[in-house]
């Protein structure tokens, strides 16, 4: 990643990006009352008031890129990001703060205009095997400003490194939504057959919760459920053609389902 200097003033870190939320003019019809109480109380029964669960999703918030990626070259290339050190002095003192603003471009070595990337950015100094991280700050139009505290007496050098491209967080967050069965456990049932054989049947489980491959079984008797008393999860696991469910003997680990395409593997 290329390393450029020039002088210009240190970016504030005071601005918050948020997201406004307009209510309609009938909100306070009873319709309206009614929705957002039931909205409340759903979050409640969670054990989080809706407005701090909008505050978490705020704090937790990552920018997704805001078109189609219809090309590998149209991702965050390392190759051709450039970062600037701010305001670069002779010297500084031990607690003051560098700045640098990094510019992330494309494989075509285009401007990037949106968010997204993860990036990590380290302060160092390899004679003393120093080293501290900075902040990182996703100004949301294809730039990211970073802050560091300096901590020691001596010489440092600063490090960008992309961990991910914008590009490539998005695979991994749809394969998240849409995939998360991708690691599947087996259940092993054994139980008496006719004329004292022995049946065994290898199901498929995993831990209940919405998407996790099961739910397309929820209904009538597709499933055999367990408690774990010591993690308190439940366990569900595809019911066996020709035993109960108390015929459960042990589990293992079943897989992995490798759903990624060549392009995603490509932004990987």
């Amino acid at each position: 990643m290329g390393n450029e200097r020039e002088k210009r003033p240190p970016p504030s870190f005071l601005s918050l990006h948020s997201v406004e939320c307009h209510h309609s003019s009938n909100s306070s019809s009873p319709a309206g009352i009614s929705s957002q109480t039931q909205i409340s109380s759903f979050y409640s029964e969670l054990g989080i008031s809706l407005d701090a669960y909008s505050r978490l999703q705020q704090a937790v918030y990552w920018a997704e890129p805001d078109r189609s990626i219809t090309s590998v070259s149209m991702s965050t290339s390392p190759d051709n990001t450039t970062f600037i050190i701010e305001n670069l002095k002779e010297s500084y003192q031990i607690g003051e703060e560098l700045f640098v603003m990094v510019h992330a471009k494309d494989s075509d070595n285009k401007f990037k205009s949106y968010g997204g990337d993860f990036f990590q950015a380290k302060l160092f100094w390899s004679k003393t095997k120093a080293s501290v991280f900075g902040e990182v700050v996703d100004l949301l139009n294809g730039s990211y400003s970073v802050r560091f505290l300096l901590p020691w007496v001596g010489e440092a050098q600063v490090a960008v490194r992309l961990i991910h491209s914008s590009e490539a967080v998005e695979v991994l967050k749809r394969h998240r939504e849409t995939d998360s069965d991708r690691v599947y456990f087996n259940g092993y049932y054994e139980g008496p057959g006719p004329d004292k054989t022995k049946l065994s049947e290898t199901v498929k489980c995993n831990v209940k919760w919405d998407m996790n491959g099961l739910e397309s079984m929820r209904t009538g008797d597709c499933c055999c459920e367990y408690n774990d008393p010591r993690t308190g999860e439940t366990w569900r696991c595809k019911r066996p053609k020709s035993l109960p469910c108390s015929a459960l003997v042990h589990h293992s680990m079943g897989g992995y389902r490798n759903r990624l395409t060549y392009n995603d593997k490509m932004l990987l």
